[in-house]
């Protein structure tokens, strides 16, 4: 009887705990449905993902928080979804989750009426709860204008108010886009609505686009229209590459590869050369377009053609100046754009770091992520000298990284240069020796022991 004296309070304790936060339902999402249409209350779902820190942050900073949950436990239903396991894979598609983590605000039908992304701070996250329930009672929500979207999809001016809620409810607008685009003359075609409405749907262009293709034929005209932001131009066009490949490798296309990298040969020739003399981000180089495909699709030997290419005749020619000049011009960008207002000042120290020394970190990521590849997939060892001069030029750039420098003793410690191996993993443990008690540190631990016991680190 004692025994049970203990456990109950205890039990008691931990409820009482738990229920300051955020109270998440755990059923399945028809059992969430039928418990909104039983209370009659909206439902809040959080999409995150395993590997997404902004969601652990969410989760162990915000939603345990008292007056988050006060605000959501008594207006939501609240639910968790695993965006890329379980049914979580169908609820993300049907509710086109872009981003992760996503909010999203749905009334007890399933029917979505607001939503919302990334991490944010305790105010600002009831805030985001208070813009929901007001947009709830909505007079036309988006199920309506989805059924009257047949019967006006001729109509450019209900295509720009529907856009306009979608875009509101982070949805994709591009096929949308591309209607309203066709029902214009030539001239509607540039107007300052259209520039905008480019703005919006870049991230979400392809190359068979009808917004893509029309672009792509009237860049004078478009970097006219764009005025002092025409490099938007080159970053549509680039940003719909980048997107056609993702579906390429998703349906294994080779034929759309092949078109994605004929676009690239029609982007701007004064853009091209300054991609390759200067490093313009973002599909930087042909090779990349193949490296993604080939890796994600398996085709190994494909792939380290590329990676070779890309790592030798590309960033390895990139020089400390070339990176100094573009560095210099991203930061008197930022600079145009604190003086224009079009940046937040609350943030300026951040921003100001980060573009800095962007393309000098960009650089160096690129050289450890293609180092780090060969060395885990390759045994060739020219291949093998070729990936350890890239990844000493990353550390020559980011010189304090334990990453990139656990890269640069793995590889010395494949070609057989077992004592600078072992040397540089003491360098990398010392780097990281004030997390001890971490998973990465334990694992460099691990490395290095089998070095000094001349074990195997490689899986080929």
């Amino acid at each position: 009887m004692k025994k049970h004296l203990i456990i109950i309070p205890a039990l008691l304790f931990s409820i009482l705990g738990f229920s300051q936060g955020i109270e998440f339902e755990h059923g399945t999402w028809k059992e969430v449905l039928e418990k909104a249409q039983q209370t009659n209350k909206p439902i809040f779902v959080d999409f995150y993902a395993q590997w997404c820190s902004p969601c652990r942050m969410m989760d162990k900073d915000i939603f345990p928080l008292e007056e988050v949950g006060k605000v959501f436990n008594a207006n939501f239903v609240c639910y968790k979804v695993d965006s890329e396991n379980g049914e979580g894979i169908n609820l993300a598609k049907q509710y086109e989750v872009r981003f992760i983590p996503s909010y999203l605000f749905l009334r007890p039908d399933g029917s979505q009426f607001y939503r919302n992304s990334g991490s944010m701070n305790a105010k600002r996250f009831i805030a985001e709860s208070g813009k929901a329930l007001a947009l709830m009672s909505d007079p036309k929500p988006i199920n309506i204008w989805d059924k009257e979207y047949a019967d006006k999809k001729n109509d450019p001016t209900f295509l720009l108010e529907y856009m306009e809620k979608r875009s509101k409810l982070g949805m994709t607008c591009l096929t949308l886009f591309n209607e309203y685009l066709e029902l214009l003359s030539e001239t509607e075609r540039t107007s300052p609505v259209v520039i905008e409405l480019y703005k919006k749907n870049a991230k979400d262009i392809r190359i068979n686009a009808f917004a893509y293709t029309y672009l792509q034929k009237n860049i004078a005209a478009f970097e006219k229209a764009f005025g002092p932001d025409k490099a938007y131009v080159n970053y549509i066009l680039s940003f719909g590459i980048k997107n056609s490949v993702d579906v390429a490798i998703a349906k294994k296309d080779e034929q759309l590869l092949a078109n994605a990298a004929a676009a690239y040969d029609l982007l701007p020739k004064d853009e091209i050369a300054m991609v390759k003399a200067e490093i313009y981000t973002h599909f930087n180089y042909k090779d990349e377009i193949y490296m993604q495909y080939y890796l994600y699709t398996g085709e190994k030997e494909k792939y380290f053609k590329h990676v070779a290419d890309f790592g030798n005749n590309n960033l390895m020619k990139i020089t400390d100046e070339m990176i100094a000049k573009k560095d210099k011009a991203n930061s008197q960008m930022v600079e145009n754009r604190i003086k224009s207002g079009q940046i937040d000042a609350t943030q300026l120290s951040n921003i100001r770091a980060y573009w800095k020394n962007k393309e000098k970190t960009t650089i160096s990521w690129h050289l450890n992520n293609i180092a780090s590849e060969v060395f885990k997939k390759v045994s060739d060892k020219q291949l093998l000298q070729d990936a350890l001069s890239w990844s000493k030029r990353s550390l020559e750039l980011s010189p304090n990284s334990a990453t990139w420098m656990n890269t640069y003793a793995n590889l010395l410690y494949k070609l057989g240069h077992k004592k600078e191996a072992i040397a540089k993993e003491e360098e990398v443990l010392r780097l990281i020796s004030n997390k001890k008690n971490t998973q990465g540190y334990k694992d460099k631990a691990e490395i290095l022991r089998k070095m000094r016991t001349g074990e195997n680190i490689w899986n080929n």
